[in-house]
């Protein structure tokens, strides 16, 4: 796992993290690691660029399933329940 030092933070920040940490009965660190999770998840716009970025440099195998027959399988499995 990474290590990351940010310097400059604001007060009212640090005293907003101190307080989810006292309230959470977790350590501040493990609330700035929270924040931070929760601030840098993708997009779907982003995700999708990532996939097409993948698909453009030929990382991904090529899909020969059609989505219908996907659905398909899936209620037949249902239908034999």
């Amino acid at each position: 796992m990474g290590s990351l030092l940010i310097r400059d933070v604001d007060e009212e920040i640090v005293q907003r993290l101190k307080l989810r940490a006292k309230l959470n009965r977790t350590s501040l660190q493990q609330e700035a690691t929270k924040a931070l999770r929760q601030g840098t998840s993708l997009t779907g716009a982003e995700r999708f660029a990532v996939v097409e970025e993948a698909r453009r440099a030929g990382k991904l195998p090529k899909v020969t399933v059609v989505g219908a027959d996907i659905v398909r399988a899936i209620r037949e499995d249902e239908d034999e329940l």
